[in-house]
């Protein structure tokens, strides 16, 4: 009986411990771009640019958190007005990514009906293990990346795979209480 009641409260122990780690998530969502995704700890937008060898300068937002030394990125480029396909942009950010990392992974992914790349790279100098899936939709190119950071060490982290595939497309799709985040012009 003992035994029983002692399994018993540990089970609640362990359950009531993991609660607050999965009350840190929160869903996200962009009407514009039309997609969602969740990620820990506080967004932030920012405004950048996005170099493409085939169509130049591009705006671009970052959407950014970074919790318990995991950063959690969502690049939003605008790829209106372009000349390229949505498969030879995929192609030419998925090689930028690959860049001078060493390569993990590297795979042909989908979300619904939407096909990308999904890619797993450990990054130069030591400087983390970094995981990314790239889509397009709605005339933009959509890329999150999450990279562990040496700091964290924990490069078997499932939240990496959490992040990545969190992502969905259409309206309607987030959390009943996601919180919109907009593009910056």
């Amino acid at each position: 009986m003992r035994g029983t009641i002692l399994a018993g409260l540990t089970a609640i122990a362990l359950l009531v411990g993991a609660l607050p780690a999965n009350a840190a998530w929160h869903g996200y969502f962009n009407a514009e771009a039309g997609f969602s995704y969740t990620a820990p700890g506080t967004v932030k937008a920012e405004k950048t640019s996005y170099r493409s060898a085939s169509e130049g300068q591009r705006m671009a937002t970052i959407f950014r958190s970074v919790e318990d030394d995991v950063e959690y990125k969502v690049t939003v480029v605008n790829f209106f007005g372009r000349k390229s396909n949505d498969d030879a942009i995929i192609k030419e950010a998925s090689a930028q990514l690959r860049g001078t990392n060493k390569i993990l992974s590297d795979e042909d992914a989908r979300v619904e009906s939407s096909y990308g790349r999904k890619m797993t790279v450990d990054l130069p100098q030591n400087g983390g293990r970094s995981m990314a899936a790239l889509y397009f939709n709605q005339g933009y190119l959509i890329e999150l990346q999450v990279t562990v950071l040496p700091a964290n060490g924990d490069y078997g982290s499932p939240d990496m795979g959490r992040f990545v595939d969190s992502l969905a497309f259409g309206a309607g799709r987030g959390e009943s209480d996601a919180t919109e985040l907009k593009l910056i012009r």
